[in-house]
């Protein structure tokens, strides 16, 4: 059966010569899981390569001028292309090791970008942080008492003022300064929200809950319902460790991609070093950031029990081995263990891992 499908596919864009086609293709299948991935896969096959990968090196500084219908769809493009190269990469890099799997949860999660990997409701292996109920008090908490002595963004190291409003030209961001997310800060998720929510069934399934929807019977997407009915998820998504000041420009083009190295076509913001890759759904950081980013990873891995590649565990310990925790670091932390009763032991007992 996949087999037949894959080959009607094919023969339709080879006849045609004509991308629209498969992107029509792919547009009806986005209802169903696995047929939209084989659709997109098959779609790579034909003809409509070279467009489609152009369409997803377009750079953000580009897209940004585009007509609102035209960047919509160029970034559905590029999501595209990013859940296709997300599916091959673990296999064409060689990360699949020669030996057996524990399990099947282990073969997924190597082969299977976040976004895809099964439901399952981790429990959270100890004692949670006391964090806050509600977004707007997490981020006054952030602002106001863990960084109020030291108002500078996470990546970019732009000077921020009390009114959390960004000096561009502290940090050689002033070619953003016609892009109005740009001129505020904001609360950075380092381990994204929508990928820890991929793991709870209130962001995947929020139809089966029904506190998940409004008066009118609609149901509310996935960061709301579980918002309202997941006390983990609340925790995690307020929890201080995980939350950095950033430009809100960057936290905008980082969106939920993962961490790693890039390309060459990947677009780079001034004289930020944060580097972005649409196609790889991939971002860079720059290397001041990039242990703190790894201990934050693996903490947040630990505390709640959500899972992680093999690759990005391999990542990750290279980070925090090659950039220790600095004195601000673990300042930080101790300002954070003071608020949520919960450090993050990578900190606290840091070593080299393996």
């Amino acid at each position: 059966m996949f087999r037949r499908l894959s080959s009607l596919i094919f023969r339709s864009s080879r006849k045609s010569g004509s991308a629209r086609k498969a992107v029509r293709g792919a547009a009806r299948a986005a209802r169903s899981g696995w047929l939209r991935r084989l659709l997109f896969l098959s779609m790579f096959v034909g003809t409509p390569t070279a467009l489609f990968v152009g369409v997803a090196q377009v750079p953000a500084s580009l897209l940004d001028r585009l007509p609102a219908e035209v960047r919509q769809g160029v970034r559905q493009v590029q999501h595209g292309v990013g859940e296709v190269y997300g599916m091959l990469e673990p296999v064409v890099s060689g990360v699949l090791p020669a030996g057996r799997f524990e399990d099947l949860s282990d073969l997924l999660a190597a082969v299977l970008p976040e976004g895809w990997r099964p439901s399952v409701d981790p429990v959270p292996p100890g004692a949670l942080p006391k964090t806050a109920t509600n977004w707007a008090s997490t981020r006054r908490t952030l602002y106001e008492q863990v960084y109020f002595d030291r108002r500078q963004t996470f990546y970019c190291g732009c000077a921020y003022g009390a009114d959390n409003s960004v000096n561009l030209d502290s940090c050689g961001l002033s070619s953003l300064i016609t892009q109005s997310r740009a001129l505020r800060v904001e609360a950075e998720h380092v381990f994204p929200a929508s990928q820890f929510g991929n793991f709870r069934r209130c962001w995947r399934e929020p139809e089966r809950f029904n506190a998940c929807r409004d008066d009118s019977g609609k149901v509310l997407p996935g960061r709301e319902c579980c918002m309202r009915t997941d006390p983990t998820f609340v925790t995690a998504h307020n929890d201080l460790h995980n939350l950095y000041p950033a430009v809100g420009y960057i936290n905008a083009q980082r969106s939920n991609h993962n961490w790693g190295l890039v390309n060459a076509f990947a677009e780079q913001y001034g004289q930020c070093e944060m580097r972005i890759s649409p196609l790889l759904r991939r971002a860079e950081p720059p290397e001041a950031t990039r242990g703190a980013i790894a201990r934050t990873m693996l903490y947040m891995r630990d505390t709640y029990g959500f899972r992680l590649s093999r690759q990005d565990e391999q990542l990750y310990h290279a980070w925090n081995n090659q950039h220790p925790p600095d004195d601000w670091e673990r300042l930080r932390n101790r300002r954070i263990r003071a608020l949520q009763g919960l450090g993050n032991h990578y900190i606290e007992s840091y070593r080299r891992l393996p």
